[in-house]
């Protein structure tokens, strides 16, 4: 049981040391719900690079960073960035299409169900919102980055 351990978090420290976490298939082809309907996967996003970022309507950092993201659209996307929002409202589509539309968010917005509530997804628990995927395809890895964002933080794990 120590030896497992002990593995365990050398295992860890090395995945640490190399930066980020690897990106598994399951991650690519995980089905997130479309706001308005339908599904998506990471598949469809050509950019190397996907942002997911996760927020809730009512958080007023979270707003600052969804204006933030619009503003810099544009430059991430010339970047090979692809940014897509990932509401975690208990009550879905009844608040995020009129937050949507008031915001004029310009990435595409997918619905948390109760698999990413109950951290049965892919990524686990979320546990501090707001928080940001970054998904590096490339290099076949993933990071999780909590609290606010700009574009440091984003070209930092570039």
């Amino acid at each position: 049981m120590k030896k497992a351990f002990l593995f365990l978090i050398v295992l860890s420290a090395c995945y640490l040391i190399k930066g980020g976490i690897p990106l598994k298939d399951e991650v690519l082809d995980y089905r997130f719900k479309r706001l308005g309907g339908g599904y998506s996967t990471l598949r469809e996003f050509s950019e190397d690079t996907i942002l997911i970022y996760l927020f809730t309507s009512y958080c007023i950092p979270c707003i600052k960073d969804i204006e933030y993201l619009n503003r810099e659209m544009e430059y991430f996307h010339r970047n090979g960035v692809s940014i897509i929002g990932l509401g975690m409202d208990y009550n879905g589509e009844v608040t995020l299409v009129p937050f949507r539309d008031y915001y004029n968010i310009k990435f595409p917005l997918m619905v948390a169900d109760k698999e990413v509530f109950e951290g049965r997804w892919v990524f686990g628990q979320i546990s501090v919102i707001p928080s940001t995927i970054i998904i590096k395809r490339r290099e076949n890895r993933y990071f999780i980055v909590t609290g606010n964002i700009n574009r440091d933080i984003l070209l930092e794990n570039r």
